[in-house]
């Protein structure tokens, strides 16, 4: 495997924990790439997919085990019940997408602090940055200065950048819980 792209990289997060996973969330749904991912590796798990834009969840498939609902991340507890394996996020813009429609950092932080409680051992969460963009690069200056701060007893926090690419390249976050 070569890790040329944050893409082939996260497919291979997603690759190793899919398959021991039953409830997963893609907490920024865009074009719903990372839920149908999912579901291509675990035909068996129930996704949960988040995203502002009505458009996206209107265009979304309909597919067995896929919740699409047209809300912030923030409030995927109102729609979730149950403790989580698996959640993704794609920060930013959505890729041919109105720039002016951004996550937004203090969002992100609410929802991982409601994430983590409800993250079961061994739960994993993947984050991709795209600091390339200037409200980009702020919500990764502010994400990971929240994530620096988890407590190493309860949680792994990895950082993969690719560090010869020039531009600000995107890099990923792997939050995971210890047992």
């Amino acid at each position: 495997m070569i890790y040329n792209n944050t893409k082939t990289l996260v497919d291979e997060l997603m690759k190793n924990k899919i398959p021991k996973s039953k409830t997963c969330l893609d907490l920024t749904f865009g074009n719903g790439n990372d839920s149908y991912k999912m579901l291509s590796i675990n035909k068996d798990i129930k996704v949960y997919g988040f995203d502002i834009q009505k458009s996206c969840i209107d265009n979304s498939k309909k597919i067995d085990g896929l919740m699409a609902i047209n809300d912030s991340h923030l409030n995927f507890d109102s729609y979730v019940y149950t403790n989580i394996d698996f959640a993704i996020f794609n920060l930013g813009y959505l890729p041919g997408g109105d720039k002016n429609i951004t996550t937004e950092y203090d969002i992100v932080i609410k929802t991982l602090e409601k994430l983590l409680i409800v993250l079961n051992d061994e739960g994993q969460i993947v984050i991709t940055f795209y600091p390339g963009h200037k409200p980009g690069l702020e919500e990764s200056i502010k994400v990971i200065k929240f994530l620096q701060k988890l407590n190493q007893k309860k949680f792994n926090v990895v950082r993969y950048d690719f560090i010869n690419q020039i531009n600000n390249p995107p890099f990923v976050c792997l939050i995971e819980r210890i047992r």
